[in-house]
């Protein structure tokens, strides 16, 4: 079920992205042979709309758009002007990205816009931990320690790791505030007397008192701004994720370069549906299927626009270099390296599947 999922959002942004091909042709005035749902061999003709003919295809993925004299030297494509052939090259992973921002603006006006949280709040108590057999709750913030009378303040999560490390062996009293909502708690006190652990009596993957400090609160506004400060997060949160990737994808082209190898973090199809169902992403509803959507999308839009050959990006160089160049000059360059980054991306997502399936399987 996972694998279905991911495939049908990832047949949705294919389609996306060949409808801002579609529509930039259309505005330009260049003749669309046909939109593909799927890829070939076609299955049957659907309908033909204004001089189109819109197919359904055997490969059950994605989809493709063909325009006239796109795949010729000296086709009707590429007598259009410069401008025109970039707005249509490009449209796809523009489309691509206005759509990760318009899931992510949706996502945060319903759940709520992210704040990073500086009070020291708990999120999660340990099993059979200290915090857990003094029984400290949830959704808390720790106020403070009380040590031999003597209480000491913590309004910060490192506050409260500073006065913990500074204290391993000991039994203290855990002072915390009611529950809490958003940014504001329950006005009163509750007291914990708690065991702070020495580091070689604690396990792996837990601190001293067994506690994990929530990092960020959803905050809502009224109705009616939600709506604004969704996008504007969303637009926000869009371009971060934009960064990530590109600073991502630099790092494995040093490391590829370098060490000869791709980086054990990269993955492919299988590799992401494998992680994201570990996460329980698809199992998770509808908003955090739409925000797994959206991070795709964005991904999506800025592979495309790599000036890889075979990519948008790369199509576009070429573009920019025949306005120096002339086209005559670049076509039998352009249609070799066209075949070279085809192979290249084609072995690469073959090389990260294998490495995908192997490592599930171990």
């Amino acid at each position: 079920m996972s694998i279905i999922i991911f495939i049908l959002i990832l047949s949705v942004l294919v389609i996306i992205h060949e409808l801002g091909h579609f529509f930039a042709a259309k505005k330009s005035g260049m003749k669309v042979e046909e939109f593909g749902l799927g890829y070939p061999p076609r299955a049957t003709k659907l309908f033909k709309w204004q001089g189109t003919t819109f197919s359904l295809n055997w490969i059950p993925f994605g989809g493709f758009v063909r325009i006239e004299g796109e795949e010729e030297n000296s086709g009707a494509f590429h007598k259009f002007s410069i401008n025109k052939r970039l707005g249509v090259v490009l449209a796809g992973a523009i489309v691509n990205f206005i759509f990760g921002v318009m899931a992510f603006s949706l996502v945060f006006s319903i759940s709520g816009i992210p704040t990073r949280l500086e009070q020291p709040r708990l999120a999660e108590i340990s099993p059979d931990s200290p915090a857990a057999k003094a029984g400290i709750p949830v959704n808390v913030n720790i106020l403070g320690l009380r040590v031999n009378d003597e209480f000491v303040e913590t309004k910060t999560i490192q506050d409260v790791i500073n006065e913990i490390t500074l204290r391993h062996g000991e039994t203290v009293t855990i002072v915390t505030s009611g529950n809490c909502y958003q940014l504001e708690c329950e006005e009163i006190s509750q007291e914990f007397s708690a065991y702070l652990r020495k580091p070689e009596e604690t396990p792996d993957n837990q601190g001293s008192l067994g506690i994990m400090f929530q990092q960020t609160v959803f905050l809502h506004y009224p109705w009616y701004e939600m709506p604004f400060r969704g996008t504007w997060y969303g637009l926000v949160q869009a371009f971060w994720l934009g960064g990530v990737i590109l600073q991502s994808l630099g790092d494995l082209f040093l490391n590829m370069v370098n060490l000869g190898q791709v980086p054990q973090e990269i993955a492919g199809p299988i590799g992401i549906v494998h992680q994201a169902s570990s996460q329980g992403i698809f199992s998770q509803g509808f908003l955090a299927l739409l925000s797994f959507s959206g991070m795709l999308s964005v991904n999506l839009a800025v592979l495309n626009i790599l000036p890889i050959p075979a990519l948008d990006g790369g199509r576009a160089v070429f573009i920019l270099i025949e306005k120096i160049t002339g086209r005559k000059k670049i076509e039998k360059i352009e249609n070799y390296a066209n075949y070279a980054g085809y192979i290249l991306l084609l072995s690469l997502l073959i090389l990260v599947t294998i490495r995908d399936v192997v490592r599930i399987f171990n």
